[in-house]
């Protein structure tokens, strides 16, 4: 992972569908934007945005490291088998632990082992249970009266569907995942190896700080969660050590993103992720990362780095909606991902305007046009001003600068770095470059970027 310092050239950054509708929402009422959205996809994006914009939420939360690295995403084949991940000196350490249950011909107890949780409901499982006690500042969570009126807090509205695939049953399988595992938690911390500290060492043992969560107690027993009257046992009683290092280390979220990504892990393990990410990022400094890094973040178990890139794209889309804060803030378009700061999820409804929430402020010159939507004003549409020729920006990005050449260079250029090419494209025509523009720009670049062989 790399920092550096951003410049003026790259200020902007190509929005996602997502983002477009909190632009456009800033200047039109719901109905008008709504209207834009043409595709099904696109229709479920924008309620999701706002929803999010709609209604100020209260703030959940989850510890970071859980933030920083996520539960699978789908069933591991071997599911005994533990979860390990590491984020720089963090290592998360998930191990499914073997429980005696009475399931033997005739009632004896037999070793059982539930596995590690997956998906989204284990996530929003996690999510719950670190929230109410951040919230309410006890180790002792109480899930509901029921497991129904628990789920529909979870934003899960489907609490009827029972049998082997449904969402009772599902959300009940993950709830004793969760609670059967030992989680471990560990910071190893580093000191300098010498005075100059170019050097970094891991520290002895005794400076090593570790706690687990696996004294997470059930009330009544674990056995007791399904009771012969199908009631369910609501409390249970978190760690101490845990619960102390919750509060120092949780990460704030928005309630309602969390509810409006609900159905999708990798789009909560991408809001999360960023959620404990951006906020951290000095303003005025860009890092950057590659794809392998991000996979090693989220619970990715795509079978190649192309289908993982795809659905982590497609889910910045809704989540550049729902993160307002973050929507200029990400760039996953190119073969090298780019952060920069942006504030906390916690609010929601800082943007929307209008609608009985006061006047609604002018549309600048610098806001016409948003991407693929077009912004209208509260009485007509608006036309773009007249484009200005494009010319090849001298130094930064291109999707930053000129996102037109950046799209050239993406679509022809062989799955190579777009700012790879564009920086060789710049030494090659050295001072010819600021003879070129418009169309005759753009067919050099093109005719330039198909040449490149594709990377090895």
């Amino acid at each position: 992972m790399a920092r550096r310092k951003t410049g003026e050239s790259d200020a902007q950054i190509m929005l996602p569908l997502g983002a477009q509708f909190v632009e456009a929402l800033k200047y039109s009422p719901a109905a008008e934007v709504r209207a834009l959205a043409e595709t099904e996809d696109a229709q479920r994006i924008f309620d999701a945005v706002h929803f999010v914009m709609e209604e100020e939420s209260l703030p959940n939360f989850m510890h970071s490291a859980l933030c920083a690295m996520s539960l699978p995403v789908k069933a591991p084949k071997d599911q005994s088998a533990p979860v390990i991940r590491r984020d720089g000196n963090i290592s998360l350490i998930i191990q499914p632990m073997e429980r005696q249950e009475p399931i033997g011909p005739d009632g004896e107890f037999v070793a059982v082992n539930k596995g590690v949780p997956y998906g989204r409901h284990a996530r929003l499982i996690m999510i719950y249970i670190m929230t109410e006690a951040v919230r309410t500042r006890t180790r002792e969570i109480y899930l509901g009266s029921s497991f129904s009126s628990w789920l529909r807090r979870m934003g899960i509205t489907n609490t009827s569907s029972g049998g082997k695939r449904g969402t009772r049953t599902s959300v009940q399988d993950q709830i004793d995942r969760i609670l059967n595992c030992q989680w471990t938690i560990r910071w190893d911390d580093s000191v300098p190896a010498s005075s100059k500290g170019k050097k970094w060492q891991t520290a002895p043992a005794q400076q090593a700080r570790a706690f687990a969560v696996n004294d997470m107690r059930i009330v009544n027993q674990y056995a007791g969660l399904r009771t012969g009257e199908g009631t369910f046992v609501s409390h249970f009683v978190l760690s101490e050590e845990f619960y102390g290092e919750l509060l120092k280390h949780s990460v704030p979220f928005n309630e309602r993103a969390i509810v409006a990504l609900k159905d999708s892990a990798t789009k909560l393990d991408l809001y999360t992720w960023l959620a404990y990410r951006l906020p951290r990022i000095p303003q005025g400094t860009e890092v950057r990362l590659s794809w392998a890094d991000l996979a090693k973040h989220l619970g990715n178990q795509s079978n190649t780095m192309t289908k993982f890139r795809q659905s982590v794209r497609a889910a910045w889309e809704e989540v550049s909606g729902v993160y307002q804060q973050a929507r200029h803030s990400v760039d996953v378009s190119d073969l090298i991902i780019r952060l920069r700061h942006a504030e906390k999820p916690t609010k929601g409804m800082l943007l929307l305007q209008g609608e009985g929430r006061g006047p609604r402020r002018q549309v600048s010159s610098t806001a016409e046009e948003t991407g693929l939507l077009r912004v209208y004003s509260a009485d007509k549409p608006m036309l773009p001003k007249p484009a200005a020729a494009i010319r090849f920006p001298t130094s930064g990005a291109l999707e930053f600068a000129e996102p037109e050449l950046y799209r050239i260079g993406r679509d022809f250029g062989s799955n190579n770095s777009v700012t790879i090419m564009a920086d060789a494209f710049r030494k090659l025509l050295g001072s010819e470059l600021e003879t070129l523009e418009g169309d005759a720009l753009k067919d050099r670049w093109k005719r330039y970027v198909e040449k490149w062989p594709k990377p090895a």
